[in-house]
């Protein structure tokens, strides 16, 4: 995992998420041929001619479901994390188990959490081209010894600063240790100024329990393929919500 001083500048990371307006209508997604990747979901700008709205967008959604139900084969349908049991709800996912006396608990939403962002390339290059998406959530890890909670707030890197033998990368932003709740009441220390010995000390504990590099990679594969899960049931929601 990164040092310290590798991640202090990528604190503050975050992404743009951009509205819409209503007169513009979902491209079809093209499925990649190449390895597990899938196409970004783009925007076109052609304005809907017919008045009759829902029955247009009940046509479109009928192939861009088929669509994505395609793009869903072309990844790893990976809905496992080694060493975790996993309970999801909509789009919140709880990852747990147990480490001698102690429960882990890893807790992350998918919503927001896509990065099309390519290493190298700028954000508004890549703004009308295809580019493989990934959900990389921000996620909470949780170290319960009997009363006491030791508590990490952490979020991933931009793929291009994770090191090189690492596809995926992760930072502990903040940490805490508190009796019941994680709230507004409980000191919590900024990883930012922290300690480059603790910190590395941190890093090395959660490694200790299984949540390393291997885990950031499986983690970035089951978040990606459950978000996509999520996407289509959405569309076929909308899609009953036309009839």
């Amino acid at each position: 995992m990164a040092s310290k001083f590798m991640l202090r500048s990528f604190r503050n990371f975050t992404k743009i998420q951009v509205l819409v307006p209503n007169i513009k209508k979902v491209q079809i997604n093209q499925v990649l041929s190449k390895g597990n990747n899938f196409a970004a979901r783009t925007f076109s700008t052609s304005f809907v001619k017919n008045s009759n709205v829902m029955k247009d967008l009940s046509n479109f959604l009928n192939e861009e479901i088929k669509l994505e139900q395609e793009a869903q084969k072309e990844l790893k349908n990976t809905l496992t994390v080694t060493g975790f049991n996993v309970k999801t709800d909509g789009p919140n996912v709880t990852l747990s188990k147990k480490y001698n006396d102690e429960e882990i608990t890893v807790k992350f939403n998918i919503n927001g959490s896509l990065d099309n962002a390519e290493p190298g390339v700028d954000q508004m290059e890549t703004k009308n081209q295809s580019t493989e998406l990934k959900s990389r959530p921000a996620f909470s890890i949780e170290i319960k010894r009997g009363e006491q909670t030791l508590a990490f707030g952490c979020s991933f890197l931009p793929a291009e600063e994770a090191e090189k033998d690492a596809v995926e990368d992760f930072q502990i932003d903040e940490f805490a240790l508190h009796n019941g709740e994680w709230n507004e009441n409980v000191y919590t220390a900024d990883c930012s100024v922290l300690d480059e010995n603790l910190y590395d000390l941190l890093l090395n504990l959660l490694d200790e329990r299984g949540v390393g590099e291997k885990f950031a990679n499986e983690l970035v594969e089951f978040s990606t393929s459950y978000e996509h899960k999520q996407y289509i049931n959405l569309l076929e929601k909308l899609q009953k919500f036309t009839k």
